[in-house]
């Protein structure tokens, strides 16, 4: 005997909302007033150890190139296998786990 499938139906959004009503709006309007207050108290401070990084697509214009400089680091293929395995393991790419070493180590060892 084979089991038996459920079917269904189409509803509209209205229809859907009736049967599933979700939190009342005045307890939404509190939630989202409370994250917009610590936005706005936030967005001026400075996130210590942050990088600004751009997030647009493509090259910036002209003139607004990030002062970064290319820098060749040069390992052992071993090394890059087992670097590349262990950021992949922890969710991050090989490029992402290069910076946040390099700014862990930089921030240890800064001169005074």
């Amino acid at each position: 005997m084979t089991k038996r499938k459920s079917v269904t139906q189409e509803m509209t959004w209205d229809e859907f909302f009736k049967e599933n009503p979700g939190e009342p709006l005045e307890v939404l309007q509190k939630r989202h007033a409370e994250d917009v207050a610590w936005a706005e108290h936030h967005k001026d401070l400075p996130m210590e150890g942050a990088v600004r990084i751009r997030i647009k697509p493509g090259r910036p214009p002209k003139g607004q190139e990030a002062p970064v400089q290319v820098k060749a680091v040069k390992m052992p293929a071993e090394f890059w296998d087992s670097f590349e395995s262990q950021a992949e393991a922890a969710g991050l790419s090989l490029h992402a786990a290069m910076r946040s070493a390099l700014l862990e180590w930089s921030s240890k060892h800064r001169a005074s």
